[in-house]
């Protein structure tokens, strides 16, 4: 039992530091997370399934509206997390509105700009495109992607 343990920490412990791998590799800030990240983060898709930014469902991401990195304490604070999604090209919520742009950048003020993009039109354009043309909401997602 206590062998069949170890492996499963081992095991763990080794999606932890491919996961810190993958984040240095895309350029990202390198910080280990906590155990209990993966709980706090399915939890909170649960309460908040969607983009806070466009209302995307795919390739979601819980994005620290003040990075782990600099405030560690925060990391599992819910009120610090919020739903941003990768789907892709210009449409990529997470880089381009909860980092700026620059994955080494954040943006402290992106739940109020979410609250406000919900009012304009470009919400409301990008909404009916992905409802009524699918094929070019999917050509914007990839757009960047094959440059």
């Amino acid at each position: 039992m206590q062998r069949h343990l170890r492996i499963v920490t081992d095991a763990i412990k080794h999606q932890r530091h491919v996961a810190l791998v993958r984040d240095v590799l895309a350029g990202k800030p390198a910080s280990l997370r906590s155990p209990e990240w993966r709980r706090v983060r399915r939890e909170h898709l649960i309460e908040e399934p969607c983009c806070r930014w466009c209302g995307g469902t795919r390739d979601l991401q819980v994005h620290h509206k003040h990075p782990f990195h600099l405030a560690p304490a925060l990391e599992l604070d819910p009120k610090n997390l919020i739903t941003l999604c990768e789907a892709g090209g210009f449409l990529n919520c997470h880089l381009w509105h909860g980092h700026n742009g620059d994955w080494k950048s954040f943006n402290d003020e992106i739940e109020e700009q979410c609250t406000e993009h919900l009012c304009t039109p470009d919400h409301d354009l990008v909404e009916r495109i992905r409802r009524e043309d699918p094929e070019l909401y999917e050509f914007l997602t990839n757009a960047r992607k094959a440059k």
